[in-house]
């Protein structure tokens, strides 16, 4: 009812952990899978109300107890229902292939620069079997880069507009022409 196309699940032991880095521990298979039939039964009802999400189901058990049984989740959770399976840092294309060749059903890709996944573009995953990607910290790294730059060129004393957006675009990425219209139209006229 909120809006959302999709709501993610994992397998995984609180705390939760990023998938590209150490320590990750899931809880057992039947755990896992009693969480997505939960998640499949909820589905259910919602589409029977006449709405629909998409339940996506993500195993990181690749990390600590290997491909061959983080294929089985993903299989187990598709015969649950999950609408898509998520295997979490398959660590070489081989690996990535034998998952979209021998899981049945949509999969997810997870892009992270220096994880442990070999970073591939769209059109590589695409040809491999992906249906979804994300690049989670693409944007995030480009725009600590930028900020570290600009900080060095002020720590030298330099300032300069070059290589950026400019105010007037920065105005018009927040909507302050939209801003500035409703200002005009319900400001509050003196009445002297």
């Amino acid at each position: 009812a909120a809006g959302f196309a999709c709501v993610m699940l994992e397998d995984q032991l609180a705390p939760k952990r990023c998938g590209h880095t150490q320590g990750k521990q899931v809880v057992g298979r039947a755990e896992a899978s009693a969480r997505f039939r939960a998640a499949v039964d909820a589905r259910d009802e919602v589409r029977a109300a006449g709405g629909d999400i998409l339940i996506m189901a993500r195993t990181d058990a690749n990390a600590s107890q290997g491909l061959e049984e983080a294929m089985e989740r993903c299989r187990e959770f598709r015969r649950i229902g999950v609408d898509i399976t998520f295997l979490e840092a398959p660590k070489t294309v081989d690996e990535m292939k034998r998952y979209c060749d021998e899981v049945e059903g949509p999969k997810m890709a997870n892009m992270v620069e220096q994880g442990k996944t070999p970073y591939l573009s769209p059109m590589e995953l695409e040809v491999i079997g992906y249906k979804i990607a994300i690049w989670p910290a693409a944007v995030m790294l480009a725009a600590i880069q930028g900020m570290e730059m600009e900080l060095a060129r002020l720590g030298r004393g330099e300032v300069g507009e070059d290589g950026k957006k400019s105010f007037l675009e920065l105005q018009d990425l927040v909507g302050f022409p939209e801003y500035f219209e409703a200002e005009k139209k319900y400001a509050f006229e003196n009445m002297d």
